[in-house]
């Protein structure tokens, strides 16, 4: 379990520190950093291993998260594009990112035992940490090509789940297909979202529609669904659940844990949360909605509130009680506008 993060010129956060529970609900207003949060615990362990999403690599995914037009780069990992030297600290362990020349150096004072092929870049290895290098391109740093040839001795095994990558969950599903129907996991959690919808589902199958595979939802009376002309808050907590249920993380993280989501399946979404910490996994989400709170650090006892807010590029972090976030709800806070105030 990670007990606490340090940031330093990581993306837009300048500086801060949080501590972090078995179970973290990070709330605030748009850029107060909680998604940089979850984005530098999802890198950390090692920004280069293999992501469940297709042939993307950890990196990778935050890039697509932030790319726009034509852009190519992972310069916005660098805050405000020109810092030359951003740094991850999770516990003991630490992350860092340093811009020089044409190069970025990617460094772990207890670094994961990888082998790093990249194309026509250098590999260096020091005597305690490896070091990684990737091209500076004009619009920023990239590369095409990171083939992680050994994910082993990861220090922890992260999952990263955001209603923005459904899509790049079915494919890493069909990809391993065999597998995940062999275990009998699309069986288990058909069962679960049986629970809190208006059809029984008996199972998850891949079969042609309209000449095309698609993933499909196996009902009691032999009809199918697409998974993709179900509600987006069942796909989101079909596809996590099935993703987890296969790589078996040490740490989840959610963002936007809401999205999509009625309160009767934020229920068992807590529900769901509450196992899995008594079970040793950490969890941490981010939400704008303090309903969504109060329904799910309810349900996982001992669950930690954390408000967050940036002043100047400064992470500010409250941590709430659930009667405060009670008391809040009561006085119609909206806590998007008012974090600021509230720390």
């Amino acid at each position: 379990m990670i007990k606490t993060l340090e940031l330093k010129n990581f993306r837009g956060i300048k500086e801060g520190k949080i501590e972090l529970a078995p179970m973290t609900i990070l709330i605030g207003p748009n850029n107060s950093g909680k998604t940089t949060i979850l984005e530098a615990l999802y890198l950390a362990p090692n920004p280069f291993r293999k992501a469940p999403y297709g042939v993307q690599r950890a990196i990778g995914i935050i890039y697509e998260f932030h790319q726009t037009l034509e852009s190519r780069g992972y310069l916005f990992l660098l805050r405000n594009y020109t810092s030359s030297e951003a740094k991850i600290k999770c516990d003991g362990y630490t992350l860092t990112f340093t811009k020089e020349n044409n190069w970025i150096h990617v460094d772990a004072n207890k670094a994961p035992k990888m082998s790093v092929n990249i194309p026509l870049i250098k590999l260096g290895i020091g005597e305690e940490k490896e070091t990684v290098k990737f091209a500076l391109g004009k619009l920023g740093v990239y590369t095409d090509d990171i083939s992680v040839v050994s994910d082993e001795s990861l220090i922890w095994n992260v999952l990263f789940f955001s209603s923005n990558l459904r899509q790049r969950a079915f494919e890493y599903i069909r990809n391993e297909w065999a597998s995940i129907i062999n275990l009998g996991i699309c069986k288990k959690v058909s069962a679960q979202i049986s629970n809190f919808i208006w059809e029984n589902i008996n199972d998850i199958t891949i079969e042609p529609f309209g000449g095309k595979l698609t993933i499909n939802a196996y009902l009691e009376d032999g009809r199918r669904i697409r998974l993709g002309d179900m509600g987006e808050g069942i796909q989101s907590y079909l596809l996590i659940r099935i993703l987890h249920e296969y790589l078996k993380p040490d740490i989840l993280l959610w963002d936007d844990v809401e999205a999509h989501m009625n309160p009767r399946m934020l229920l068992a979404v807590g529900d769901w949360f509450s196992k899995l910490v008594e079970g040793g996994v950490q969890v941490i989400v981010s939400t704008h909605s303090l309903e969504a709170v109060r329904t799910l650090a309810s349900l996982v006892e001992g669950a930690r509130i954390c408000l967050t807010a940036l002043e100047d590029g400064v992470l500010r972090v409250r941590a709430l009680t659930l009667d405060e976030v009670e008391e809040l709800l009561e006085a119609g806070v909206d806590v998007r506008a008012s974090a600021e105030v509230l720390i």
